[in-house]
């Protein structure tokens, strides 16, 4: 778990230099108000996988208490003291990992938590650490099994680590493609710029975390052929990061209050992401469940939006977005630094900063829209950040 913070400078380095070099080749991959918003979701989603990941290591050491295992494997000379031990292990994480990914895709109630990684409408590094908060719970499920197979939760996390790590540098569109024998073994930023686009010849394709045969052995496996659009069907149009977080939880919840179809409902959560009560579907998607057939439905259409501008909205002036930054760098210092010292801390002293430093974000996630809610946000924020200078440094 604390291997992401500590390697999180070099995070930001690599992505000041890709900023650098996208710029001096006039490429323009980064626009200031989305970035701001794609690092605010990933220091958010920092914050509660200090809870969830908590938990998930309870359950994952309880199903390793009762599992044979640790005794299997030491047989079968897979013990940690062992390199096929991690060789193994980072295999089959990251075969978990692609049908967590996959289902992340194609179950709605594990899409409202991903699609917050696809809402942005640019690629480039920053777009890695644009994380649901929530995105441990549906992923780490499907790491459990590891625990019944033997393999100790220190081994886990690390390997875990290892593999979100890789993932970081595909999100790039500074890199080209590569060898051809690195791009069949190997997900690559061509690979994963296909992931992340809208163009209906793209979507759902390319799940792979660090090995893409997995997706050439189970058919959802797509070649860059061209440039992508990125972002998703329905563009988000904000770069609120609270919006971003909730709004497809909004629509299942709201679809499951109003519909007639309570069952419909229900079992929208875990049907394909296009999928709603009849009485909220359009008449020619009523009773789809295939999203090819869906899918087919809404080429044209999808291809057509594929062909509208990027939303890029500057938020105010020059001076407004430098005071953008500040309102960013001073809850992120905070969460960082309080990261590092949770475990020092009482159950009620951890909830009560991690609201308060949500309530940093969610402010930022105002201005960000050029909404200036003094009384309501900016001056309660300001408090909130003199209690926590106070509490941790006098």
């Amino acid at each position: 778990m604390r291997l992401i913070e500590t390697i999180a400078p070099i995070y930001i380095l690599l992505m000041l230099a890709e900023v650098i070099y996208t710029r001096f080749k006039k490429q323009d991959y980064y626009f200031y108000e989305d970035s701001l918003a794609d690092l605010s979701l990933g220091v958010l989603s920092r914050i509660f996988d200090g809870v969830i990941l908590l938990a998930l290591v309870f359950v994952y050491n309880a199903l390793y208490q009762i599992s044979w295992g640790a005794e299997f494997l030491s047989k079968v000379f897979l013990s940690p003291s062992s390199a096929a031990h991690w060789i193994v292990l980072f295999v089959l994480l990251d075969f978990l990992f692609y049908w967590a990914h996959r289902y992340s895709h194609e179950i709605k109630v594990l899409w409202a938590s991903h699609v917050v990684h696809h809402s942005s409408e640019e690629f480039n590094l920053s777009v890695a650490l644009r994380q649901s908060f929530v995105r441990n719970i549906g992923i780490g499920l499907f790491y459990l099994p590891l625990a019944l197979l033997g393999f100790p939760v220190e081994s886990y996390l690390i390997i875990d680590a290892l593999n979100r790590t890789y993932q970081f540098w595909v999100h790039t569109r500074s890199i080209g493609k590569l060898p051809t024998w690195f791009e069949y073994v190997f997900v690559t930023p061509s690979h994963h710029r296909v992931h992340h686009a809208m163009n209906p010849e793209y979507i759902d394709r390319n799940y792979g975390g660090v090995f893409i045969f997995w997706d050439r052995i189970f058919g959802t496996f797509c070649e860059e052929t061209k440039e992508p659009r990125y972002g998703l069907v329905s563009q988000l149009k904000t770069y609120d990061p609270v919006t971003a977080e909730l709004h497809v939880f909004r629509d299942l919840f709201s679809d499951l209050i109003h519909t007639k179809n309570k069952w419909q409902g229900l079992v929208s959560f875990f049907s394909y992401p296009s999928v709603r009560p009849d009485d909220f579907q359009n008449a020619i998607d009523r009773g789809v469940r295939d999203p090819k057939v869906w899918l087919s439905h809404h080429r044209g259409e999808i291809a057509y939006k594929a062909l509208e501008p990027q939303y890029r909205r500057k938020s105010g002036s020059f001076l407004y977005r430098s005071f953008l930054l500040f309102s960013f760098l001073v809850p992120t210092t905070l969460t960082l630094y309080f990261l590092k010292r949770m475990h020092l801390f009482s159950l009620g002293e951890i909830v009560s900063v991690f609201v308060l430093l949500v309530f940093s974000f969610i402010s930022l996630g105002r201005l960000l829209e050029g909404n200036k809610d003094w009384l309501r946000f900016e001056i309660p924020k300001y408090f909130s950040w003199l209690v926590l200078l106070v509490y941790f440094f006098l």
